[in-house]
């Protein structure tokens, strides 16, 4: 019975969930396939009429979740079923902020695939915990930067309760992976943001401004140079390398890290070259005003 109940909420059969669950003796929380329960798979394929049925049933339980830990709430967030999440929400059984193995709840998870509408409504509900981190402490703000999720970013970084500076167990700032990832409308915003710690390093010393320099993301750094913030070009990596002593570096480096795709590694060499110039210009104005930096800066990027 419990396989046959499992079979109609993945098709989502109402007529036939309804003719099993008047069985009393049926173990309506049964975990079936990848630990799933019938509950949960009708949540996972967005069958909203049998999700209904069964919240009705007070023998379902509602956060019973797979041996990962994510639970039907997770997986309505994830896949971005708002009128679900809707109906969840309602259900004061429901455990808003149950996590899954990695930590991640249900809000890390929709701003993570970008589900701007879910994100929205969560921001609403005071028991949905938004600073929540996963077990290596990215944070759902983190982990929208660096997706690139520019409508939740700015969400988030127009509330006032978020905190936008929050750091890995590395050390690793959202500003700082935005600009690793070259997420540049995301650094834009961000740049424009007095909250912001653009200087905050990890705990290895890297700044932000050092890793797009070391990325060759040469548009981050445009717009790092002439936001009008104070950064400190010309800070250390380890007492040795400069921003500028490793773009110099990497323009003429044949080593390719792990990380990096062929792709990325011909970008980098691409545009280090260029980095160095732009960091050069900065270092010779100094001490112009900003618009005279700037245009300096500009009009050798176009060039």
């Amino acid at each position: 019975m419990e396989e046959q109940l499992g079979e109609a909420c993945l098709n989502g059969k109402v007529e036939e969930v309804i003719k099993l669950l008047q069985n009393s003796q049926i173990n309506i929380n049964w975990q079936l396939e990848y630990s799933r329960t019938p509950f949960y798979i009708a949540c996972q394929y967005g069958h909203i009429e049998v999700v209904k049925l069964l919240i009705s049933d007070k023998r379902v339980d509602i956060n019973k979740a797979k041996n990962d830990g994510a639970t039907p709430f997770y997986i309505v967030c994830f896949k971005g079923y708002l009128e679900i999440v809707k109906i969840l929400l309602k259900d004061e059984r429901i455990d808003i902020n149950k996590t899954q193995r990695e930590g991640g709840t249900p809000f890390y998870i929709a701003c993570q695939e970008g589900h701007t509408e879910i994100v929205k409504l969560l921001l609403t509900d005071n028991r949905v915990n938004i600073n929540k981190a996963m077990n290596t402490g990215e944070t759902p703000f983190l982990i929208a930067c660096c997706f690139g999720q520019v409508e939740i970013v700015k969400l988030l970084s127009n509330d006032q309760r978020v905190d936008i500076n929050k750091a890995t167990n590395e050390g690793t700032t959202p500003f700082y992976l935005a600009c690793f990832e070259g997420r540049t409308e995301i650094v834009k915003l961000l740049l424009n943001n007095e909250r912001v710690d653009i200087n905050k390093a990890r705990n290895n010393g890297w700044t932000p401004f050092y890793i797009a320099c070391f990325q060759g993301q040469i548009e981050i750094v445009k717009y790092m140079l002439v936001c009008g913030r104070e950064i400190d070009i010309n800070k250390k990596f380890n007492n040795t390398k400069t921003p500028l002593d490793i773009s110099k570096q990497r323009s003429t480096s044949t080593q390719k890290f792990n990380w990096e795709t062929e792709e990325e590694f011909q970008k980098v060499k691409r545009n280090c070259p260029k980095i160095v110039k732009l960091i050069e210009i900065a270092q010779r104005n100094h001490n112009e005003t900003k618009l005279k930096k700037e245009l300096a800066i500009c009009k050798y990027f176009i060039n």
